[in-house]
């Protein structure tokens, strides 16, 4: 399954759906889903690049939340991939290791700067869990954890870790970890049973009038501001 996951990438990119980034005024976030069909499986790619407040060369806050809200009908099934069931304790300590080889769903990097004197980039692995995804972002020596909590209505929460390593509970006491970037790639993923194809990520089952689907992304930052940026992704309606 990780093989078939890991091969689907490049196809699933080729026919990506098309989606300009956006801007607020902290970030810029690209996100795109790999398909335009309405009710078919799904993958994403998320690029996000932040920034201190009106100036793009500035390091932006620590972000303390953040926010990926779905279009209506957008949904997951966490039942469909493997499930990683390891505590923050064991995946801190044993990294990927920790989750069986099928609950991985993507990955990606991530770039910080270490008590704002050391720039790191970091590598991440995505697992599936019930209802959630588990970002581990990973060191030689230990890893840090993120819980993407899934709400019913489709949005993923995240508190994003801001020291490195973060040992949970209780978290981070101090900031010492400053998140720039990040990259994270998640292809489309399905299994068949009883001779039906089920879905991971699934688009909404219509495409709007207007030929996108909006799906907003709230960032909580340090600094008390709350910015909240809108992707369109482009959706293929069908012909009457």
């Amino acid at each position: 399954m990780l093989l078939q996951l890991l091969l689907v990438v490049a196809a699933a990119w080729a026919g990506s759906a098309p989606a300009q980034p956006v801007r607020g005024p902290h970030e810029t976030v690209d996100s795109r889903l790999t398909t335009t069909r309405p009710n078919a499986p799904t993958g994403f790619r998320y690029v996000g690049t932040y920034h201190a407040k009106g100036n793009p060369n500035g390091n932006p806050p620590y972000m303390r939340r953040m926010v990926s809200y779905s279009a209506p009908g957008l949904r997951y099934d966490t039942s469909v991939p493997a499930r990683c069931t390891a505590s923050d304790i064991e995946l801190q300590t044993m990294g990927p290791g920790a989750c069986p080889a099928a609950s991985r769903v993507g990955g990606g990097t991530t770039v910080g700067n270490f008590l704002g004197r050391f720039p790191s980039t970091l590598t991440i692995d995505v697992f599936n869990n019930t209802g959630e995804q588990i970002f581990l972002v990973s060191s030689p020596f230990l890893a840090t954890v993120a819980r993407g909590q899934i709400h019913r209505d489709g949005s993923v929460e995240f508190a994003s870790p801001t020291c490195y390593p973060a040992v949970q509970p209780p978290g981070c006491p101090v900031d010492t970890a400053l998140q720039i970037s990040s990259s994270v790639t998640v292809p489309p993923y399905t299994r068949t049973s009883g001779g039906r194809v089920r879905s991971y990520f699934t688009t909404p089952p219509k495409c709007p009038a207007g030929g996108y689907w909006k799906t907003p992304v709230r960032f909580w930052w340090g600094d008390g501001s709350i910015d909240t940026v809108v992707v369109k992704q482009a959706c293929t309606r069908r012909r009457s």
